[in-house]
């Protein structure tokens, strides 16, 4: 006998439910053979303000960034001694500027050097990531995106022990913090994450978990300038429990940083989104 429209519904409602006492653990990201992690990025600005201040004279307007990134990830067998062995591709890796003040606008265009790129990264059992690029590109030219890239395999974003719903835990958002403003690079930075949901479907599970994010500091620089920064973020992650793939993160706050010059100030408040997603895609065999 089929159930009435009102027990089905009920049923779909308790198939979204988890008990309050149920714990999940977390994982290593699980795929399929010949499966590459697909990784988009897109972080922008709306409604920021700058104001620039030399020798006394303030001048005010408005600044705008959007940065996009795309990497597909293939790992491979790890080597006989250990070794961990991998591709990463870079189909996009671009920043562009847009700064507007007394009605006039500068636009840069900031590609990287490492977009259409693909190369070959390894890290030993007792080492740290490394890539091995073809040498086409001055290494100079792209370290900040080869920090950011080993920052991002070595991320360790959940506990190892049993969550539960409410739980909190604190966890190292540098790869965040990197891909929105690198002038927080020297900053402080606080980040906390809370089981606020366990969605159950037919199919498989995924964890809802709140974010926050709190980062300032300042940096001296070699030009004699002074960067102070701050940055206010909260939003989600939501992670599919069946492959342990965080398949989307958002997040949305304010960024405010301050540089100061000899006889020059400049002041910037950027609101920011940013909304990541990953997703498993088939790449032809690595070499």
């Amino acid at each position: 006998m089929k159930p009435t429209p009102v027990a089905a519904a009920a049923l779909a409602l308790l198939a979204l439910l988890t008990p309050a006492g149920a714990a999940i653990s977390f994982g290593p990201v699980r795929g399929q053979p010949g499966e590459s992690v697909r990784l988009v990025a897109h972080s922008e600005t709306h409604g920021a303000t700058l104001e620039k201040t030399v020798a006394g004279k303030t001048t005010r307007g408005t600044i705008e960034v959007i940065r996009d990134r795309e990497l597909v990830w293939t790992f491979r067998e790890p080597a006989a001694d250990g070794t961990l062995r991998g591709m990463v591709r870079v189909p996009k890796l671009t920043a562009v500027s847009k700064i507007t003040i007394n009605g006039k606008t500068d636009t840069i265009n900031n590609p990287s050097p490492l977009t259409g790129k693909m190369f070959s990264m390894t890290k030993p059992p007792k080492g740290e990531w490394s890539f091995e690029l073809d040498g086409s590109v001055p290494l100079s030219q792209i370290q900040s995106e080869i920090e950011e890239m080993q920052v991002y395999l070595k991320r360790d974003w959940y506990p190892a022990r049993e969550v539960k719903l409410g739980d909190s835990w604190e966890f190292d958002p540098t790869w965040i913090k990197m891909i929105i403003e690198r002038d927080l690079d020297k900053a402080k930075t606080i980040g906390t994450m809370s089981l606020r949901q366990i969605r159950s479907s037919a199919t498989t599970q995924t964890a809802v978990i709140d974010i926050a994010i709190h980062s300032s500091g300042g940096d001296f620089r070699k030009d004699g300038s002074e960067v102070n920064a701050t940055v206010e973020l909260s939003g989600q992650v939501v992670v599919n429990l069946a492959t342990m793939l965080d398949e989307s993160l958002t997040l949305k706050g304010t960024i405010t940083s301050t540089t100061d010059r000899v006889r020059e100030i400049t002041k910037m408040t950027l609101p920011i989104s940013l909304v990541a997603t990953k997703s498993f895609v088939r790449e032809a065999a690595a070499p």
